[in-house]
């Protein structure tokens, strides 16, 4: 490792790998008012393969250029192929997949917030009241939902909405078609001053019956995994077995005995 420190241009090589990590790290950072938005998707993956070559081409360049051997040559090798999974592969994703990861835990809370709606609602408590006394809960898990909640009432007083148009509006920036759906409904009825009951039953029936179905096949799903599992695990052994009566293992026993 001393002389992979030692070694002529070994400073440049750091040098380059900080500066492109640093270019990286701003530029995913930069909204791009020619373009008008964040980062796309194509523009983050595209970005990330190349700071991904880069940083594991310098890697591999320091490699070569120092005459590392041995240990030392594969631990370098592997730090430039877990560079390129980092920045080419996780990094590009990881915004979506905490986005999806969002949108799924929304999509299980939304029954939840609409038995909640129905039961304010029969109550005859207004709908900022209702809003209001759910972010009131004390409940970790419902977390997300609460957050969406209170961004719904912080619009609705700065820009003087009614309380379910602002909710549909944050759901339609949070993107779960679900909760979109819920938010509409609420709205449609606050603007006719109608009553959502029936519609968010349909709603609830809906969406558990959809989430129901979805826990049967993730069951399945494992299960089939974990009889596959099974099933490896069972053919290696039987393979293993028939190894070690076939080779040395065999004859190890007749000596014993």
């Amino acid at each position: 490792m001393f002389d992979l420190l030692v070694t002529p241009g070994a400073p440049w090589f750091a040098l380059s790998l900080a500066g492109a990590c640093l270019a990286a790290m701003g530029l995913a950072q930069q909204s791009w008012p020619g373009i008008g938005a964040p980062m796309t998707q194509a523009v983050r993956m595209g970005l990330g393969q190349i700071v991904a070559l880069t940083v594991s081409g310098c890697l591999i360049l320091v490699a070569n250029a120092a005459g590392i051997r041995g240990d030392l040559r594969l631990l370098v090798l592997a730090g430039a192929v877990a560079s390129y999974l980092l920045f080419g592969w996780v990094w590009p994703r990881a915004p979506y997949e905490r986005i999806r990861r969002e949108r799924f835990v929304l999509r299980r809370l939304t029954p939840g917030f609409v038995s909640f709606t129905r039961i304010a609602l029969a109550g005859c408590d207004a709908p900022a009241v209702v809003l209001e006394r759910y972010i009131t809960r004390r409940r970790p898990q419902l977390y997300l939902m609460q957050q969406v909640v209170a961004a719904a009432i912080a619009i609705a007083h700065a820009e003087r909405l009614r309380p379910f148009e602002a909710l549909r509006r944050v759901a339609r920036q949070r993107g779960c078609r679900e909760l979109i759906d819920v938010a509409e409904t609420l709205a449609q009825a606050e603007a006719q001053g109608s009553d959502a009951a029936a519609a968010l039953a349909a709603h609830q029936e809906t969406l558990e019956a959809i989430l129901r179905d979805e826990f049967v096949r993730m069951m399945r799903r494992r299960a089939l995994y974990l009889l596959g599992l099974a099933a490896i695990s069972l053919i290696v052994g039987v393979l293993g077995n028939i190894l070690f009566v076939m080779t040395a293992g065999g004859s190890l026993l007749q000596h014993l005995q």
